[in-house]
């Protein structure tokens, strides 16, 4: 995994450098992508209801929305980012560009080479920038969005910081389109806010699917999707299943059961607990 971050020298000078290296892509390797798919402007899930609620599936020169309620959240919606850069990769040989803000990685931790191989993702696509503040990140997104020698472009960004307004997400979203690169945000820990992104994806852990005959929970990563906002106006949620030996996602159909959690007994020293509390109205004092 390649790595920049904005610390001494010239970082922008830098950056524009490894971008200009990747414009220079050559014509052969750019035909032998267009045979492989790369001129193709949708990713399909392949899973047959989130298709047809996306007219096919997530379109390829335009900005989409990940994000988790909680930090506790950011592994399964990092999960969930990576399982679809993996599927974009099968199709386009061209490097992912993986931004992340400092804050974000303080929290959930950084991203690991041998976790993406073991994923599906081959480390060596991607390249990886940190960058100190949500600004910054937003500034080499937008700039990489404008490089078409990249097959994606993704930035993780922690809450709801101010640089990322209505106005700066009109900016990635232009620059996805023109440019044909894919653009993900990341939002860790974050609302639901306006935007001008195709698709908002809320993501959220669910029990691992049941493998063959291991143990619960022992399996597949499961995550509970909700489409919050798509251009195509159909929204709804569903549970899918990550297949990294086939690179493919499924639709659930088992679970791993519920671990029992009783209620707590009471010592032989302390009363019984309350019983229910039954309706309470509240009443107009007589005066």
């Amino acid at each position: 995994m390649r790595e920049s971050a904005f610390m001494a020298g010239n970082p922008v000078a830098r950056l524009r450098r490894r971008i200009a290296e990747i414009e220079g892509l050559d014509e052969h390797r750019l035909s032998e992508a267009e045979g492989e798919g790369f001129g193709r402007n949708i990713l399909p899930f392949e899973v047959d209801y989130l298709d047809k609620r996306l007219s096919g599936g997530l379109r390829r020169n335009a900005l989409h929305e990940i994000r988790g309620e909680t930090t506790r959240d950011a592994p399964a919606a990092t999960g969930f980012a990576a399982a679809l850069l993996i599927r974009l990769a099968a199709l386009d040989p061209r490097p992912i560009l993986w931004i992340m803000e400092s804050a974000a990685g303080r929290e959930a931790g950084l991203p690991y080479g041998r976790g993406f191989d073991h994923l599906g993702l081959d480390a060596k696509r991607l390249i990886l920038v940190r960058a100190r503040r949500a600004d910054e990140a937003l500034w080499v997104c937008e700039e990489g969005l404008r490089c078409r020698g990249l097959a994606a472009v993704l930035a993780e960004i922690r809450g709801s910081p101010r640089a990322l307004d209505l106005t700066a997400s009109r900016r990635l979203a232009l620059r996805a389109r023109d440019n044909k690169v894919m653009g993900l945000l990341l939002r860790q820990a974050a609302s639901a806010e306006p935007g001008a992104e195709a698709t908002r994806w809320l993501v959220a852990p669910r029990p691992a699917a049941i493998t063959d005959d291991f143990s619960p929970g022992i399996g597949n990563p499961v995550w509970r999707l909700v489409l919050e906002r798509s251009r195509t106006g159909r929204t709804g949620s569903c549970d899918l299943e990550w297949d990294h030996g086939t690179r493919r996602f499924a639709s659930v159909r088992r679970f791993a059961p519920a671990l029992p959690v009783p209620r707590p007994a009471v010592s032989v020293d302390r009363p019984p607990l309350p019983a229910e509390a039954g309706t309470v109205v509240a009443l107009r004092r007589a005066s």
